[in-house]
């Protein structure tokens, strides 16, 4: 409890086609979410998510006791 932690999420592409295309061509956002599913945003008070780039996204939280090391 009380260190931070960044976890970075990263599109990537094996047909050849690059990242941007895909995201753009399908629609394709990435987001983080929490255990319950719901969407974590920017304003949240222990979260910080960079802002969405095409084909990757950080998201940097402080750990509370209460995460049990998830």
């Amino acid at each position: 409890a009380g260190s931070s932690v960044t976890l970075s999420c990263q599109l990537y592409s094996y047909t050849g086609v690059s990242c941007d295309v895909w995201i753009r061509s399908e629609g394709i956002q990435l987001f983080w979410v929490n255990q319950a599913g719901v969407n974590l945003t920017i304003s949240g008070s222990r979260y910080q998510i960079s802002p969405p780039g095409h084909c990757i996204i950080t998201l940097t939280t402080t750990l509370l006791n209460e995460d049990d090391n998830r």
